[in-house]
């Protein structure tokens, strides 16, 4: 049996060894969070990966490797304020995360020599850009309702209605291997769950009695206190002190009909008296070949207050330039 104590930071150092060393391997196991990459996805791939690492290790499976993949792009990661937090928090160093655009699925997929074995969490409907790897797809993990417009053969389907996925993710690794949760992982899995719930609270309305017994269990390992802890990540959510112009322009974008729509936890007018501001939503612009940026502000520090902004890169149109409404 495997050390409790740092069992993750290990884990993920030998998903990161694995991952140069594909060659090596016959099958490569990935567990792959949602497009949103929230604390909910990110943990549970992580914890789920973790327990399958713990399992092929116990059936002495040396040709399988075990890598948790965070869903975005590397350089997207640093807008995940409340990930970074949860993850620095319990002592799990980022630079042993693997992202989206360091795997590339779906060459492993083609290659007559590896066989792919994918493991959903927190989703099971796939992106039309990862629709081919739908035959790699072994099991799926969720808290969604099941879409009926995907079906799912010969997978195997843990998919229940609950506040968090984290919760589930949790239940196995009770069920399975209790040994591992240790004071660490415990406090990890309870973050997500209590921010999917809204701290466990009635009015929310999404909690429900697995969540209860799951987060009970978990306490058992460690005392610290929910609300405390709902607090600290909420606030975390919503920093975005260390974040640049560019990462800010991505922290909360929308399109909608092929218009950006950047939203920002700051008034665009602020947004704007910051140096090089014009620049940088220039650049946005440009990289994604769209004339219109729409900027939507919002200040809750006092009162709520809220502004929106259209820049347009088209001479003439708009002044091409930032109208404040």
């Amino acid at each position: 049996m495997m050390q409790t104590q740092g069992t993750m930071e290990a884990f993920l150092n030998a998903s990161k060894t694995a991952l140069l060393q594909l060659t090596l391997y016959q099958t490569v196991r990935v567990v792959l969070g949602n497009q949103t990459c929230d604390l909910d996805s990110a943990v549970c791939a992580l914890v789920q990966g973790l327990l399958e690492y713990i399992n092929v290790k116990m059936r002495g499976l040396d040709n399988v490797a075990v890598i948790p993949v965070m869903n975005i792009p590397k350089k997207e990661f640093r807008i995940k304020t409340e990930v970074v937090y949860s993850l620095r928090s319990h002592d799990i160093p980022l630079d042993l995360l693997t992202f989206r655009d360091q795997i590339d699925l779906q060459n492993i997929q083609n290659d007559a020599n590896k066989k792919l074995e994918l493991i959903l969490v927190d989703h099971h409907t796939l992106m039309s850009e990862d629709i081919a790897l739908k035959p790699s797809v072994i099991t799926i993990i969720d808290h969604r309702p099941l879409d009926p417009a995907w079906s799912w053969p010969n997978v195997q389907l843990n998919i229940e209605t609950v506040g968090s996925c984290a919760t589930l993710v949790a239940r196995n690794a009770l069920r399975k291997n209790p040994d591992i949760l240790d004071a660490q992982l415990s406090s990890l899995l309870r973050g997500p769950i209590l921010v999917d719930t809204y701290n466990m609270s009635d009015e929310a309305g999404r909690t429900t009695a697995t969540d209860i017994d799951v987060v009970n269990a978990l306490e058992l390992s460690f005392m610290t206190d929910r609300t405390e802890t709902f607090k600290k990540i909420m606030h975390a959510k919503t920093d975005i002190s260390e974040l640049t112009l560019d990462e800010l322009m991505i922290k909360d974008l929308k399109v909608t009909n092929g218009i950006p729509l950047v939203g920002f936890s700051l008034l665009v007018e602020n947004f704007l008296m910051r140096e090089g501001a014009k620049e940088v939503i220039e650049k946005f612009a440009n990289e994604r070949n769209c004339n219109i940026v729409v900027l939507i502000g919002q200040d809750v520090s006092r009162d709520v207050s809220r502004d929106i902004a259209i820049f347009s890169t088209i001479h003439n149109q708009l002044a091409n330039d930032v109208r404040i409404i």
